[in-house]
C-alpha cells in the first residue's frame, strides 16, 4: 500500500517548490491589495449562492411611467407629502428617501411636505451626502435636506462609491457631514451601528429581481394594491433611466442606485455587518497542500491530496458567507497552492523528459548520450563496448517486449561482472559501460570473465537464445568520451570479425578507422546540428511539366570534409545497423517539407527511400507509422520507393511490409524498376501503386533500341496493372519528348531540377517551366 512520507532531505525540485511557494504566497498577499482576482472569486461565489431578497424592504420606484403621468420635474414637495401619507395608511414602518431635497422648492410646497413628514407615523429618513465640489478638486461639499424637513425625519447618508474597476461592490456604514457622523441608508433601514467611513461587502447573491417594487405612479393613483406594504420598511428612489442614477455591480450589470441601497440593507438586515478576514485561513490550508505535494510517495495520492486542499480552498468561504456571515481572503493560498503545484509539475515533467532523453526506447537502459554524460573531465577512463553477434536474427525472433527482456537481461549479467556498474545500449548491437578500478594489464582478464557469463543461454518465454558478445575498450581522458566510446565500438566490431573475445583500440587506427569514428560518432550529432540534411528533387508531370512531387534525398555537409556523398555513408549507416534512424529522420524532414509546402499553397506530395531490410522490422513499421500520424499530413501524400533489386530478395517479406503501409493509405512505389531479376507475377504480388524506371535505361533510350523497347513494355506493362510511371535521370528535351510520346506519366531529372533545398523546392515548383527547361522569370 502506497503512503505518503515526509523526504528526510529536500531534493533540487522540492527547493524549487519551497521557493515558489514562499515568493508566491508574498506576491498573492500584495497583488490582495487590488483585488480583482478575489473580486471575481467573490462574484463566482455569489453566483453559487444565489438567493431571494428577505422581502423586509420594498422599493417604491420614480420610473418612467411616473415622470410620464407627473409631468414635471423636480415633483411638487406636496407630491411627496402625499407619498408618505398613503405609506403611512398602508401601516409602513419606516420611509426612506433617495431624492435629493437639499435646495428649497416654492414655500408652499415645502410646508406641506414639511407637515406630511410631522404628522408621519412610521419613521422617514431623508438623504444626506457628501460630494466632491469639482472635478479635480479635494474639497468636498456636505449636501443635507432644507431645514424646514428636518424636524419631521432622520438624516441617513446614500454615498456610494465605485471601485478602481467602476463597479460598487461594497457600501458605507455611514459618512460625516457638517461636521456629524450620519448613518448609512442601509445601517439605518437594518437597524445596524457602526462608524463612519467604514464599509462592508455588499452581498450580490440576493437577487435585485426578487425586492418587491411598486409604481411611485400607482400608489398615489390608489391602484397599487398596499396591503403587502404592512410592517415593511419603503426606499423611494428612481429607477427611469433618464435619471441617470445607476451604478455598474457584479453579476448584476447597471442597476439603479435605489437598489444598491436595498441590497445593502438586504445585506445587513439578518446578521448586521459581514466579519471579514485576511488570508491566514487559505494560506495555512496551502501550506498544508504544499506539504503534502513535498511527501514522497504515489505521485497520483499527492496529486489528489493537494487537488483536495485546493477544492476547500475553493468551497469554504461559500459555508462562511452563507452560514456564517463571513468572508476569507483566498487568492495568496490559491497561488500559493498553484505555484507550487504548478513548478512541481514543471520539475517533474523536465525530470521525465531528461529521463526520455537518456534513455533508450527500445529496451529502457540508458543509451549513449547518458553514457557521454557521465564522466567528468578530469576524469581517466576506460570505455567497455559489447558487440551483441547475429543481432538481427535475433530481433527477428523475438516481439518488443521480448527483445527488451533479452536485453535487461544482458545487461543485468554484465552489471553483476562489472561490479554494479550502469549499462548503456550505445547502439542497435552495442552494450557498454565504464571500467572501474581496473588496470590496464586486467581489462584483458577481466572481459575473459565477463564472456564466460554469456556461455549459457538467455531464456525468453519458451525460447533459449545464445547470446555471444565480442568486446572492445578505449582508455583515455573523460574530456574525450566521445572518441573513446567510438573506439571501444570500433574494437569490438574487430575482435568479431576476427573471433577474437576482445581488442583494445588505438590511437591512429588507420584512415577506414577515422570514417567509421566520424559515422557512429557524428551521425546523432549531424543530425541535430543541420550538417545532415535533406534535399528535394522535384518529379513533374511528363505531359505538362507541371511539379507535383518531389524525392527526399539525404546529404552530408561535414564541417571538414565538405559534402560527402551519399554512397560513401549509407551502406555504412545500414551494414551498422542505423538505417532505420536514418530513414526516419529523413521521413520526418519531408513531411515537414509537405506541411510548409501546404501552408504556402503549394499542393506537392513527397517520396522517401526505405530499405526492403527495414519493411520486416515491427519497431521500425511502428516508429515510422508514429512518425507519419504525427505530422498532420495526409498519408496519400507520401510515397515509399523500395529498390526492385532488395525487394525481391525476400519476397514475402517484403510484400508483408508493403501491405501495412499501405494500409496507413501510403503510396508505394517500387525503384530503379530494370534493374532486378523481378518477373511478372511477382510485380501482380506486390500492393504498389508506381515504378520507378532506373535513370540507366531512361538516359538511353535515344541511344540503344533495346533500352527504348524495355522503357515501353515497361510502361505498357505498369498500365496494364493500373500502376504509374515515373521515369528518372531526364536530362535532354529531346528525351523528355521521346518519353512523352511512349505515355509516361511523370519525370525525374535535371531538365527540371537537380536536389535543392527546401526553400528553393518551394520557389521551382511555384513557376511555370519554358521550353529548354528554364524557369521563367
Amino acid at each position: 500500500m502506497s503512503v505518503l512520507k515526509l523526504p528526510k532531505a529536500l531534493s533540487g525540485y522540492r527547493i524549487a517548490m519551497l521557493f515558489s511557494a514562499v515568493i508566491s504566497a508574498l506576491a498573492g498577499t500584495l497583488w490582495m491589495i487590488d483585488g480583482g482576482i478575489e473580486n471575481s472569486l467573490r462574484s463566482a461565489r455569489d453566483t453559487i449562492r444565489n438567493q431571494p431578497a428577505s422581502g423586509e424592504f420594498v422599493i417604491v420606484e420614480i420610473d418612467a411611467q411616473s415622470l410620464a403621468e407627473i409631468d414635471t420635474w423636480p415633483w411638487p414637495r406636496r407630491i411627496h407629502g402625499q407619498m408618505v401619507d398613503r405609506l403611512n395608511e398602508a401601516d409602513v414602518e419606516t420611509i426612506a428617501f433617495d431624492v435629493d431635497f437639499s435646495s428649497h422648492s416654492t414655500p408652499n410646497e415645502d410646508l406641506a411636505f414639511a407637515e406630511a413628514l410631522q404628522r408621519s407615523n412610521a419613521v422617514v429618513l431623508l438623504p444626506a451626502f457628501r460630494q466632491y465640489a469639482g472635478a479635480g478638486d479635494t474639497r468636498y461639499i456636505d449636501s443635507e435636506p432644507i431645514e424646514e424637513l428636518r424636524e419631521g425625519a432622520f438624516l441617513a447618508s446614500v454615498n456610494i462609491n465605485a471601485g478602481s474597476d467602476g463597479q460598487v461592490r461594497r457600501a458605507l456604514l455611514g459618512v460625516e457631514t457638517n461636521g456629524l457622523p450620519r448613518p448609512s441608508l442601509a445601517a439605518m433601514l437594518a437597524n445596524v451601528h457602526g462608524e463612519a467611513d467604514i464599509s462592508f461587502p455588499i452581498d450580490y447573491a440576493i437577487d435585485p429581481g426578487t425586492i418587491p417594487r411598486f409604481s411611485y405612479a400607482e400608489i398615489l393613483s390608489g391602484s397599487a394594491d398596499l396591503s403587502e406594504l404592512s410592517g415593511k420598511s419603503v426606499i423611494i428612489g428612481a429607477t427611469a433611466i433618464e435619471m441617470g442614477d445607476r451604478y455598474a455591480v457584479p453579476r448584476h450589470g447597471i442597476i439603479p442606485g435605489v437598489v444598491v441601497q436595498a441590497l445593502g440593507a438586504e445585506t445587513l438586515v439578518e446578521d448586521g455587518v459581514p466579519a471579514e478576514h485576511g488570508p491566514a485561513l487559505a494560506l495555512s490550508l496551502a501550506a498544508l497542500g504544499v506539504l503534502i505535494m513535498f511527501c514522497s510517495g504515489s505521485h497520483l495520492l499527492r496529486a489528489v491530496g493537494a487537488a483536495a486542499v485546493m477544492v476547500i480552498i475553493f468551497t469554504f468561504p461559500i459555508l462562511t458567507e452563507q452560514w456564517f456571515n463571513a468572508s476569507y481572503k483566498i487568492v495568496p493560498g490559491l497561488m500559493m497552492l498553484i505555484a507550487t503545484g504548478l513548478t512541481g509539475v514543471s520539475a517533474m515533467v523536465l525530470r521525465k523528459y531528461r529521463r526520455t532523453q537518456l534513455t533508450d526506447r527500445e529496451t529502457g537502459l540508458r543509451n549513449r548520450t547518458a553514457l557521454l554524460l557521465s564522466a567528468r573531465r578530469k576524469d581517466e577512463i576506460a570505455i567497455i563496448a559489447g558487440h551483441v553477434e547475429r543481432f538481427a536474427e535475433i530481433a527477428a525472433l523475438l516481439s518488443a517486449e521480448e527483445l527488451k527482456a533479452f536485453f535487461a537481461e544482458i545487461a543485468r549479467r554484465l552489471s553483476v561482472a562489472s561490479g554494479g556498474q550502469a549499462i548503456y545500449r550505445i547502439d542497435d548491437t552495442l552494450i557498454a559501460w565504464r571500467a572501474a578500478e581496473l588496470s590496464h594489464e586486467d581489462i584483458g582478464e577481466h572481459l575473459e570473465g565477463v564472456a564466460a557469463l554469456f556461455r549459457s543461454p538467455i531464456e525468453i518465454g519458451s525460447q533459449r537464445i545464445d547470446a555471444n558478445l565480442f568486446f572492445g575498450v578505449a582508455e583515455g581522458s573523460g574530456r574525450d568520451i566521445r572518441s573513446l566510446t567510438v573506439g571501444a565500438a570500433l574494437a569490438a566490431a574487430r575482435a568479431m570479425a576476427s573471433g577474437l573475445c576482445w581488442d583494445r583500440h588505438v590511437e591512429g587506427d588507420g584512415a577506414n578507422n577515422k570514417w567509421h569514428l566520424s559515422l557512429l560518432g557524428e551521425l546523432d550529432d549531424a543530425m541535430d546540428n543541420g550538417a545532415l540534411w535533406v534535399a528535394f528533387q522535384p518529379k513533374f508531370t511528363i505531359e505538362n511539366r507541371t511539379v507535383v512531387s518531389a524525392e527526399a534525398l539525404v546529404r552530408w555537409n561535414h564541417p571538414e570534409r565538405g559534402p560527402i556523398p551519399p554512397d560513401s555513408f549509407i551502406p555504412t549507416v545500414e551494414k551498422r545497423g542505423r538505417m532505420a534512424d536514418l530513414t526516419l529522420f529523413v521521413t520526418a524532414r519531408a513531411l515537414a517539407a509537405v506541411l510548409r509546402w501546404q501552408s504556402s499553397g503549394l499542393d506537392c506530395g513527397v517520396a522517401v527511400n526505405v530499405s526492403a531490410n527495414l519493411l520486416d522490422d515491427p519497431a521500425f513499421l511502428s516508429r515510422f507509422a508514429e512518425t507519419v500520424d504525427s505530422s498532420g499530413i495526409d498519408p496519400a501524400k507520401l510515397t515509399v520507393e523500395v529498390t526492385e533489386s532488395s525487394a525481391f530478395e525476400n519476397p514475402d517479406r517484403a510484400i508483408r511490409g508493403m501491405e501495412e503501409l499501405r494500409t496507413m493509405g501510403i503510396r508505394l512505389s517500387i525503384d530503379d524498376y530494370g534493374t532486378g531479376q523481378s518477373t511478372l507475377s511477382y510485380l501482380k504480388r506486390l500492393p504498389v501503386q508506381e515504378l520507378k524506371i532506373d535513370k540507366s535505361f531512361v538516359q538511353s533510350i535515344e541511344s540503344s533500341q533495346s533500352d527504348n523497347i524495355l522503357v515501353r513494355s515497361t510502361i505498357e506493362l505498369a498500365h496494364d496493372l493500373g500502376l504509374s510511371v515515373v521515369a528518372e535521370g531526364i536530362e535532354t528535351e529531346s528525351c523528355l519528348e521521346m518519353l512523352r510520346g511512349l505515355g509516361c506519366d511523370t519525370g525525374q531529372g535535371y531538365l527540371v531540377g537537380k536536389p535543392m533545398a527546401v526553400g528553393e523546392f518551394e520557389r521551382v515548383a511555384m513557376k511555370e517551366l519554358e521550353p529548354q527547361g528554364q524557369l521563367a522569370a
